[in-house]
C-alpha cells in the first residue's frame, strides 16, 4: 500500500463514530452544498439517466445537470444540414424535473466538430459554426446557468511553440476570433453565464503548471478586452498516479479571482490505473484524493459549483472502450462516488464531508449584496 492509501485508510478508520454516522446517513449532496451557497451535481446521457440506479441517485443529490455528449455539435448534427435536439431536449427535461441548473456543454470543441467541416473553407466553417452556435443558445434561452462555450483550446506539449491547440477550431475558426464564440453566446442569451473550460490543470505536476500558465495567459487580454466570459470550468480528471497540492490549486484560483472570474469544477472523477492493493484500499486511496481536492476547492469563495461526470462506476466513461489506459489486472476503475449497483463508496463519504463542514461562500457578488 503506497502513502497516499495508507493515508486514505487511516483518515476513514479514525473518523469518530458520530462522524462515520454522519457521512453514512442518507443525504443530499447538493443540499449539503446549498448550505455553503454552492451548487452539486452530475453529467448525464439520457440512456440511463432515468434507470435505476441513476434515476433515483439524481433525485436525491443532484443540483445541477449536464449533457455528457448531447449537446455538442456532432451529436446534434449528425448528418449534412439537418439537426436533432432529441437527445439534447431530453436531458433539459431531466434537469426541469429535479429542478436542478442545467449547464450547457458545449458550443466549440474540436473533437465535437461534424466530420464534414474538417474539409471546408474557412468561410464556411464559420458560417456553420455560428449558425450552429445561435441555434443551440436561442433554443434553451432562458434555461441554461451555465454555457461551455468554448473547450480544451490549449495544448502546451505541441512542438509549434504555440500554447493554443492546432485543430479545426484554431485553422478554420481562427485563434483570434475565439472571442466571438463568447460575444455570440452572450447576445443569443443574455442571461446565461459563460465559461471556458479545460482539464489538466488541477495536480501538482510540471505540465499541470505549464497548463495553469497557459490558461491564464490566455484568458487575461480577453478581460482586458471585456469578452464575456465569466467562469472558468476546470474539469478535474484527477488521478492517483499525480501528486496534488492544494497551495499551487488554490494560488491559481486566486489569479483567476483576479481577473473577475468565479470557477466551477465541471467534469470531477477520479482514476486509479495503476493504484495496487484490495477494493478497500482502492477505495479509501481514491476517497482521499477526493477529500483532498474537494477541501480546497470548497476553502475557495471563487468556487461556485461542483459536477461529477457520470454517476456510477457502470456508467462512467473512463471504463468504457478507447477512454484511456486500463488497470493492469483487468478490473474496471472505480472513479465516481457510487459502485455499479449504485450503493455510496468511501468517495461520497469524504466528498459529503467537506461539503458537511466547508464554510460560506463569499464572492465579489455577495459583498456588494450586503
Amino acid at each position: 500500500m503506497n502513502r497516499r492509501e495508507w493515508l486514505g485508510a487511516t483518515a476513514l478508520s479514525c473518523m469518530s463514530w458520530q462522524g462515520l454516522a454522519d457521512a453514512q446517513a442518507p443525504t443530499s449532496l447538493d443540499a449539503l452544498a446549498r448550505a455553503s451557497g454552492r451548487r452539486f451535481g452530475f453529467a448525464v446521457s439520457p440512456a440511463y439517466a432515468d434507470k435505476a440506479p441513476v434515476a433515483g441517485l439524481l433525485r436525491q443529490h443532484a443540483g445541477v445537470i449536464t449533457a455528457e455528449n448531447a449537446m455538442k455539435w456532432r451529436h446534434i448534427q449528425t448528418v449534412f444540414g439537418g439537426r436533432d435536439y432529441t437527445d439534447a431536449d431530453k436531458v433539459m427535461a431531466l434537469a426541469a424535473s429535479l429542478k436542478a441548473d442545467f449547464r450547457g456543454h458545449t458550443l466549440a470543441w474540436h473533437q465535437s466538430t461534424p466530420a464534414y467541416l474538417s474539409v471546408v473553407s474557412s468561410e464556411q466553417f464559420i458560417r456553420a459554426q455560428t449558425a450552429h452556435l445561435q441555434a443551440l443558445v436561442s433554443r434553451y434561452q432562458g434555461r441554461i446557468h451555465t454555457w461551455d462555450v468554448l473547450n480544451e483550446a490549449i495544448e502546451v506539449n505541441q512542438s509549434m511553440g504555440s500554447s493554443l491547440r492546432d485543430s479545426v477550431l484554431s485553422k478554420l475558426w481562427g485563434v483570434e476570433r475565439y472571442p466571438a464564440l463568447f460575444e455570440l453566446a452572450r447576445a443569443a442569451d443574455p442571461q446565461a453565464k459563460l465559461a471556458y473550460s479545460d482539464y489538466g490543470m488541477e495536480q501538482d505536476e510540471p505540465w499541470c503548471e505549464r497548463r495553469r500558465r497557459a490558461v491564464l495567459l490566455l484568458l487575461e487580454p480577453w478581460v482586458k478586452r471585456m469578452v464575456p466570459v465569466d467562469v472558468m470550468g476546470l474539469q478535474a480528471h484527477l488521478d492517483l498516479s499525480h501528486r496534488f497540492s492544494a497551495t499551487k490549486l488554490l494560488a491559481f484560483f486566486d489569479e483567476l479571482q483576479a481577473f473577475g472570474l468565479t470557477i466551477q469544477i465541471t467534469e470531477l472523477d477520479v482514476r486509479d490505473s495503476t493504484s495496487t492493493g484490495s477494493l478497500a484500499e482502492r477505495d479509501s486511496a481514491v476517497a482521499a484524493l477526493y477529500q483532498d481536492f474537494v477541501d480546497a476547492c470548497l476553502s475557495h469563495p471563487a468556487v461556485e459549483m461542483m459536477v461529477l461526470w457520470n454517476v456510477t462506476d457502470a456508467d462512467t466513461w473512463i471504463n468504457r472502450w478507447g477512454q484511456g489506459p486500463r488497470r493492469a489486472d483487468g478490473q474496471p476503475m472505480r472513479p465516481t462516488l457510487f459502485d455499479e449497483q449504485g450503493q455510496p463508496k468511501r468517495a461520497f463519504e469524504a466528498v459529503a464531508a467537506s461539503l458537511r463542514h466547508t464554510k460560506v461562500r463569499f464572492d465579489k457578488k455577495a459583498e456588494n449584496n450586503v
